[in-house]
């Protein structure tokens, strides 16, 4: 017997012979998106209602900053811990572990606010250029260039902004799931995750999005008292869904973000494949 890494890529002779390089038992990651189980991940837990109420908490107190580190915090500690396949874990929210929600979501938190300076170049710039353009133009009665000037200005803005996201979207996980501010620097890790999930993250946050929106919408609709249970659950939807982006990532060949797995007790003994 020795212990393996579910994670690690399956061996030439296992392969060969067609066996799994996951040990029995143990669920592999998963290799496409899982959208139905997004939606019912909130709800693993047999105390999803105080996760949702925390959460809750968490986006009220957002505006104060201490809200958005613990839910980071919160969010990266499950996300991690529903890593390698594990559709069934879910830790429940801990109030004497603040302190430790507060650190872990400082450094997304931290990168969050860094990516908003060439987000705001990068995406702003084209856009007052081409306002600017733009008027200038029409004002001179030429409507053609004019349209023609805000057309280009919107699709490169378009652009820029879905490349800022992917990259910032990557450096948050990074950041978060490693549990080390540095990481969200990580430029290869990066690099290696915008190629290989770029678009499969775009893709997922858009859906994600419609999500979100339909269910605030609903909300709304419900006296306003439903949008009360959708913001939290729309915070645990998003913990599932990092979970499963970086699953995704691994089974292409990507590096875990947090490096070696998780700690000692989801190490898993199997038989040495031959």
């Amino acid at each position: 017997m020795s212990q393996i890494d579910p994670f690690a890529a399956p061996t030439l002779n296992s392969i060969r012979q067609g066996q799994s390089a996951y040990p029995n038992g143990y669920n592999q990651p998963i290799q496409s998106f899982d959208f139905q189980r997004v939606l019912n991940a909130p709800f693993k837990s047999p105390n999803w209602m105080m996760n949702m109420l925390w959460m809750f908490g968490c986006a009220m107190l957002s505006s104060v900053v201490v809200g958005s580190l613990v839910g980071f915090g919160y969010i990266a500690e499950v996300a991690e811990s529903r890593s390698g396949g594990k559709s069934e874990d879910w830790p429940d929210f801990n109030i004497d572990r603040l302190s430790d929600y507060i650190m872990r979501g400082l450094w997304p938190f931290l990168w969050n606010l860094i990516w908003a300076v060439p987000m705001a170049l990068l995406v702003g710039g084209p856009t007052m250029i081409t306002i600017g353009l733009s008027n200038l133009l029409w004002g001179s009665q030429h409507e053609v260039p004019a349209v023609i000037v805000g057309v280009i200005g919107g699709a490169i803005a378009l652009a820029a902004s879905i490349f800022c996201m992917i990259f910032m979207a990557a450096s948050l996980m990074s950041s978060a799931l490693g549990n080390d501010f540095m990481k969200g620097a990580d430029i290869p890790w990066i690099l290696s995750y915008v190629k290989k999930m770029g678009a499969t993250t775009l893709f997922v946050g858009f859906v994600l999005t419609l999500i979100s929106s339909l269910l605030s919408f609903l909300g709304l609709l419900a006296c306003c008292v439903g949008i009360l249970a959708v913001v939290p659950f729309t915070y645990l939807m998003y913990a599932d869904a990092l979970a499963q982006l970086h699953d995704i990532f691994v089974s292409r060949g990507g590096t875990p973000a947090f490096g070696s797995l998780h700690a000692d007790e989801d190490i898993v003994e199997a038989q040495v494949l031959d």
